[in-house]
């Protein structure tokens, strides 16, 4: 069975970077969304119908939801994070520790705007970048995780 999962983080309000980001993501099963702002996880999903998965970043507000949390998708299991609490802009070895120590598969990350999927033994990490405000050169993008047999097939989307 193959589960795809699109993600997108720091969306900061904007309605065109998330239409852009679904329309560029076709046919997933579950979103998430990693925080910097709430309200857009809402729209996400009232826009696609598909579950999402959200955290809070750094501009979010309200603690309604956590800084991280942890799901198990087809027999992977993810952390999902915006990452400030750990310090990304300064390096992901605290992403790959936090990761381990909940015994994850893979660690969703945001808050630098900058598309990333790097490997640290099994471990991996994978930050979207941002539909509508990315950063250091880079094209607007989400993330793609393909889900099959146990295993994570990572990709970043321009959108």
């Amino acid at each position: 069975m193959q589960i795809m999962i699109g993600v997108m983080a720091d969306t900061h309000g904007s309605a065109y970077g998330i239409e852009r980001a679904v329309l560029a993501a076709g046919d997933v099963d579950i979103w998430f969304h990693l925080g910097d702002v709430l309200s857009d996880a809402k729209a996400l999903e009232s826009r696609t119908g598909k579950p999402v998965y959200r955290v809070r970043g750094n501009c979010d507000f309200s603690d309604i939801y956590p800084s991280e949390n942890t799901v198990e998708i087809g027999g992977v299991r993810i952390l999902f994070t915006h990452g400030h609490t750990l310090g990304v802009k300064y390096g992901i070895d605290s992403i790959f520790y936090r990761a381990e120590e909940l015994n994850c598969d893979i660690a969703l990350f945001g808050h630098t705007h900058a598309p990333t999927i790097e490997a640290s033994g099994k471990l991996l990490a994978v930050n979207p970048g941002s539909p509508s405000n990315p950063r250091s050169g880079y094209a607007p993008s989400i993330a793609i995780l393909r889900i099959e047999n146990g295993e994570v097939y990572p990709s970043i989307c321009p959108v």
